[in-house]
């Protein structure tokens, strides 16, 4: 059997900012920015899990820059760590190379009923990977607190 990995569950979505993503102030708004990452971190969720999954919290969310109508714009999510029925997934979304807003999502595995489901531990591969489940760790120990 395969060794799940943060790799496996690195989930891309590229889109670009269309005329009904704006706000007021012709910027993309960041309510739409925020639910991309909730979806394209579901996904994430979902492969590691093989299950389906119900977003749970979402913490530390920062934007960085904005987006306007026509910028292109790619959003990443991926598996950081797991406990016994969540799920905490990162979340970038970057347009060219500027950073434009970052999230971390907790979701919860789930059963057809809805009840939660245990899931399997997720396995940091580089130095890098486990730099970032130690500090996903940290506030996962502070939001139990």
């Amino acid at each position: 059997m395969d060794q799940k990995t943060i790799a496996r569950t690195h989930t891309t979505h590229h889109g670009q900012v269309e005329k009904e993503d704006l706000n007021r102030y012709n910027l993309m708004h960041g309510g739409r920015l925020l639910t991309l990452c909730d979806e394209v971190g579901y996904i994430a969720a979902m492969k590691h899990a093989e299950t389906d999954c119900l977003t749970r919290a979402a913490h530390d969310i920062e934007f960085m820059s904005m987006l306007k109508e026509s910028d292109p714009y790619t959003v990443d999510a991926r598996v950081i760590l797991t406990g016994r029925t969540t799920l905490w997934v990162s979340c970038a979304v970057k347009s060219e190379q500027k950073s434009v807003m970052k999230a971390l999502f907790v979701y919860i595995a789930v059963d057809d009923s809805f009840n939660s489901k245990p899931v399997g531990k997720i396995h940091a591969e580089t130095e890098s990977e486990q730099q970032e489940q130690k500090k996903m760790r940290t506030l996962m120990n502070q939001v139990k607190a």
